[in-house]
């Protein structure tokens, strides 16, 4: 029987304290309402009672009663020799009351967020759109609208410039997605599921982490230093692997980057059959170059290796274009699925990429920059006000990996009683690991970033 770790139920109850009733009352209509929205499978095993209590901070007598009430509400079920298992209610027992902040816009009370990376919109991307309504009104209202695999013109674009970096490729090796994560998911949905063993680095992209124990696949994690992979362990995981997902060109959420010569000994360590993941969702933001950073593209087999790109980091996150690049098969077998998904990607928002991917170069630059002036910013505040912490020196990115020296999913927790939104490591882990880690992003106003790590400092 699965055990849900505590640290991931407590990233799904987010801010569950509302202050008006006593603990074991909140939490248990807080994880009342995380069962009824099926965020918990029925039948795995809820964590133990002093591992939920260590993790959210309260004393364990307000977690056993709150399993109790749970029991006798039907939520939950308590088997001998298994503990208390997840059971789903046959009916609902009422109206969510908004709790699960990691899913909505907001919560009940003003949360100063510091738990993703999401970069603010380009200026470049207003400036297209009336040249997008031409385009739209003089070549594609009169037909149906629906390209699953992506418009043409676009494929053609990201082909062009996927060749310039090296990986030559046609529109029938490219699938337009709806951002990187769509293109993770669907990755992971057509070629893994139950008992397959998916090898990631350790940390890792915390959606990717989702999307493949979203199909039942089994996780192992290779340890990731600054200078990249473990390229031993890589080797002796991958050669058990269905398949192997890598971040070699810039790292979410550590913002490593392979040298060439790591590169190498990366493709060498995955000589064997596994299909190869090499994420580049990050690879236009460093802070250092002026050109897209590298992946695997010179050094794997290209009948092995699955590319996925996006402008959603280097335009903004609300223009969902995303892609895949790899074999011609493999893209029609991926096409097939996008249909019964959401039968195509948006055509306005493909029109606005054709318009943008020109003008990348020197929204790469630009975007480098803002970053790496943020990223002075963030380390004079953090050796300030939090001097004990410790950071990697990152290629580039929009976040810093950061060792706090304590428990950081309690610290966590503790914060965003206080009004701040933090994102623990356990959370990139495939082994609910790095538990003293944080990511913190860097683009956040300097203001707002300091009262935000001052309330931090203040909870020790």
């Amino acid at each position: 029987m699965v055990r849900i770790p505590a640290e991931r139920l407590v990233r799904l109850l987010g801010d569950w304290q509302d202050g008006s009733r006593a603990s074991a009352q909140a939490l248990q209509a807080a994880l009342a309402e995380v069962i009824e929205g099926a965020h918990l499978p029925a039948g795995q095993q809820m964590p133990g009672q002093r591992d939920l209590a260590e993790a959210l901070g309260i004393a364990r007598g307000t977690v056993a009663r709150t399993y109790a009430a749970l029991v006798e509400t039907g939520h939950l079920s308590a088997r001998h020799g298994s503990g208390t298992v997840v059971r789903h209610p046959r009916q609902v027992t009422g109206q969510g009351e908004g709790r699960l902040t990691s899913f909505d816009d907001g919560g009940a009370r003003p949360v100063l967020d510091l738990s993703s990376g999401a970069l603010p919109g380009s200026q470049l991307l207003a400036d297209v759109l009336p040249e997008v309504g031409r385009l739209l009104g003089e070549h594609h209202l009169d037909e149906a609208g629906y390209h699953p695999a992506g418009l043409r013109e676009l494929r053609t674009a990201v082909a062009m410039m996927t060749t310039e970096q090296g990986l030559p490729t046609g529109p029938e090796e490219v699938m337009i997605t709806a951002g990187s994560q769509q293109a993770v998911w669907l990755l992971a949905t057509a070629l893994t599921g139950p008992g397959s063993l998916v090898v990631t680095e350790d940390p890792t992209y915390r959606g990717a982490l989702e999307a493949f124990a979203g199909t039942g696949a089994r996780l192992q994690g290779v340890p990731l230093s600054p200078a990249g992979v473990d390229t031993d362990l890589l080797g002796w995981a991958a050669r058990r692997a269905d398949l192997v997902y890598l971040q070699p060109s810039l790292h979410n959420p550590t913002g490593v980057h392979s040298s060439s010569a790591h590169r190498q000994q990366v493709a060498e360590a995955l000589a064997g059959p596994a299909l190869v993941v090499d994420d580049q969702s990050s690879a236009d933001l460093s802070w250092t170059r002026s050109d897209r950073l590298p992946g695997l593209e010179r050094v794997m087999d290209p009948n092995r290796l699955l590319v996925v790109g996006t402008l959603s980091k280097v335009f903004w996150g609300g223009i969902r274009v995303g892609w895949i690049r790899g074999p011609r098969a493999l893209i029609s077998r991926l096409t097939d699925l996008r249909r019964s998904l959401d039968l195509a990607g948006s055509v306005l928002d493909q029109l606005a990429a054709v318009l943008l991917l020109p003008q990348i170069a020197a929204q790469r630059a630009a975007r480098g920059s803002f970053l790496a002036d943020r990223f002075s910013e963030v380390s004079r505040v953090l050796t300030e006000t939090l001097p004990s912490w410790r950071w990697w020196l990152p290629a580039g990115g929009s976040g810093l990996w950061v060792n706090t020296g304590t428990d950081a999913v309690a610290l966590a927790q503790a914060a965003l009683g206080a009004g701040v939104r933090l994102t623990a490591g356990p959370a990139f882990s495939p082994h609910d690991g790095h538990r003293q880690f944080l990511r913190l992003p860097v683009w956040h106003p300097v203001e707002e970033l300091t009262e935000a790590l001052e309330t931090v400092a203040g909870l020790g």
